[in-house]
């Protein structure tokens, strides 16, 4: 489409755009330039915004634009904002937070339609985010393995334990420290295999390694060799884009047909974001 108000620079042939023309902390109000906004975000499913100041109220103003703030379970999040919080990686440490492909709290009965990541302190070099494109997963799967998923329910899990348990992926920053991890396990939901997006009705695959536990009538055994293919085909290169960050910049991802994945190769670096989750849904 074409924009007035906005500019946008596709990064890839797949997804993702950044956007310019806008300061977002005064552009709050304004109908028309966020029209424009929603449309790239739905066209291109990963919007970044460069060299933007934005405060905690701000955060919260530009999240509604999407959707209603949610909470995330596991973390405590800033105090008089209790569904934002920080992601710090400190020099000495060595695991990151959201190291492995995933959709955001799949596991939620209604897990949030959009994230957004605000880059505070970043490394000189590395901690960039890939992303994936869940609509060209499912269309690019023969019509019979989209067939099968068509009719498929996943169970979806909080645990991590693939990954040596939540605790071990959230490493051990004072960001962290105010983690409640009882009852991870217990954070579970039924979600379709494959999801419609109620604003474009196209399909998305909504399976991932990381959240994906076992599908519906099926044992964890039976179902983990599926899992994993789908897991392989869903990150092809040719799916992807790659955000590369620095202070001030702001991403906004849909949930509801992308994967991400944080890079993990800035070690003796310190990064530093601010993270807040919109828009509950139920997939359908």
């Amino acid at each position: 489409m074409a924009y007035e108000c906005i500019t946008v620079r596709p990064l890839a042939g797949a997804l993702g755009a950044e956007v310019g023309g806008v300061a977002l902390a005064r552009a709050h109000q304004d109908n028309r330039v966020w029209g424009e906004i929603h449309q790239a975000f739905l066209a291109h499913q990963v919007i970044v915004f460069r060299e933007q100041e934005l405060s905690l109220d701000d955060l919260l103003a530009v999240g509604r634009r999407f959707g209603e703030p949610t909470d995330y379970p596991f973390v405590k999040g800033i105090e008089g904002y209790p569904q934002i919080f920080e992601i710090l990686k400190e020099p000495e440490e060595r695991q990151n937070f959201g190291g492995n492909w995933h959709s955001d709290t799949t596991y939620l009965p209604k897990p949030p339609l959009a994230t957004l990541l605000h880059a505070l302190e970043t490394p000189s070099a590395g901690g960039d985010t890939l992303f994936a494109n869940q609509y060209l997963a499912y269309e690019s799967l023969s019509a019979g393995m989209r067939r099968l998923l068509d009719g498929l329910t996943g169970i979806y899990s909080g645990s991590l334990k693939r990954y040596g348990g939540r605790a071990r992926m959230h490493g051990n920053s004072d960001t962290m420290a105010h983690q409640n991890l009882t009852g991870a396990d217990g954070y579970e939901a039924a979600h379709p295999a494959v999801r419609t997006h109620p604003e474009t009705d196209r399909k998305a695959l909504y399976v991932s390694r990381t959240h994906t536990l076992r599908f519906q009538d099926m044992s964890e055994a039976e179902s983990q060799p599926l899992i994993e293919f789908l897991q392989r085909h869903a990150t092809r290169p040719e799916f992807t884009c790659r955000v590369g960050w620095r202070p001030g910049t702001l991403t906004v991802w849909d949930n509801r047909c992308v994967q991400h994945f944080a890079i993990n190769d800035y070690h003796g670096q310190r990064r530093r974001m601010r993270r807040l989750t919109v828009g509950p849904q139920v997939p359908a």
